[in-house]
């Protein structure tokens, strides 16, 4: 009987280690390095984030967060495409420290943004210091994008899609 139990126990162990990533919790899945970087190397797999209607006639959504603090990204776009420039502003709490931005797709492909601005000002209403990003997604896919700022970390999932 103990042999039994012990056997068994050794195999759900041994099932737990072989389990994909993709069938990770999701905690496990955003263990970020200090520079907001996955800590592993493997594909991330993850989950569109909802996108809400906002009060300046684009979609925006909320992040979710590693850390203390807010991250919210407003769409310049209805849909993301690949080859294609796709502007996010992003608004992000947290006290001095740099702004970074990176996207990685389920295949591991990690891209950074085009281009990078800090807003001085803005009429879109959410906490935080506002930055605007470009970013040229390479293939389509499910993409985490992760902001840094300080300590504050979050990140939001886009569906890119191809080209029309």
């Amino acid at each position: 009987m103990i042999r039994q139990l012990l056997v068994y126990s050794v195999s759900l162990v041994l099932l737990a280690a072989c389990t994909s990533s993709t069938e990770m919790p999701t905690a496990a899945l955003a263990t970020l390095t200090p520079t907001g970087v996955p800590a592993t190397s493997t594909p991330v797999s993850c989950q569109p984030s909802e996108i809400l209607e906002s009060q300046v006639a684009f979609g925006e959504i909320q992040g979710d967060m590693q850390s203390d603090g807010e991250l919210w990204a407003l769409l310049f776009f209805k849909t993301a495409r690949v080859q294609a420039e796709q502007k996010i502003v992003w608004r992000v709490t947290g006290e001095g420290g740099e702004f970074e931005a990176q996207a990685q797709s389920e295949s591991g492909t990690i891209i950074q943004p085009v281009w990078e601005q800090h807003h001085e000002s803005s009429t879109w209403e959410r906490p935080g210091e506002e930055w605007g990003t470009g970013f040229n997604f390479p293939e389509p896919g499910c993409w985490m994008i992760t902001v840094t700022y300080g300590e504050t970390v979050g990140t939001i999932a886009l569906n890119v899609l191809g080209s029309e």
